[in-house]
């Protein structure tokens, strides 16, 4: 006896491993799916906050250095941020940052011992070489817990000899 036709349909068993198969990479794939859109979540902070501290220390890189004595007082100069130091509260730096830090992130953290200022200017007076801090603060829930981030750039600017 001869057949007439091929069998092209698939069988029973084959559509059962198939779906076992497929059903073991979906499941593989939702276990690690929320580890990795945590991580991206994280990622994205880090940048946007690094971003962040990044424009307000080239903000501080293009101030001038310091004051001259002849000159009236006016404009921020890299030295009102060496002493007595930036706050946020001091009428003198009240359009600083132009940079705007958005929500959930600060220049600013507050602590139980006082705040903790994210930018700092270290230098000589008259300034030939100032170092520049900016660390940009965010809280973000971890295990059910609120934790602590920053991000500090570090850079520097030189006076012309």
């Amino acid at each position: 006896m001869t057949r007439r036709g091929s069998n092209k349909g698939l069988s029973l068993l084959e559509v059962l491993i198939t779906l076992m198969l497929l059903s073991t990479t979906l499941i593989a794939f939702a276990a690690v799916y929320p580890a990795a859109f945590k991580l991206n979540r994280k990622t994205h902070r880090s940048v946007q906050a690094a971003e962040l501290a990044g424009a307000v220390a080239e903000e501080l890189r293009t101030l001038p250095f310091n004051r001259p004595a002849a000159l009236e007082p006016g404009g921020l100069y890299l030295e009102d941020f060496v002493r007595p130091g930036w706050t946020g509260n001091d009428n003198r730096f009240r359009n600083f940052p132009r940079t705007e830090i958005p929500e959930p992130y600060s220049l600013i953290l507050k602590t139980e011992d006082g705040e903790q200022r994210g930018i700092r200017v270290i230098g000589d007076s008259p300034f030939t070489y100032a170092d520049i801090l900016v660390t940009v603060f965010w809280t973000e829930p971890v295990n059910h817990q609120m934790v602590q981030r920053s991000v500090t750039i570090h850079t520097s600017r030189t006076g012309n000899r």
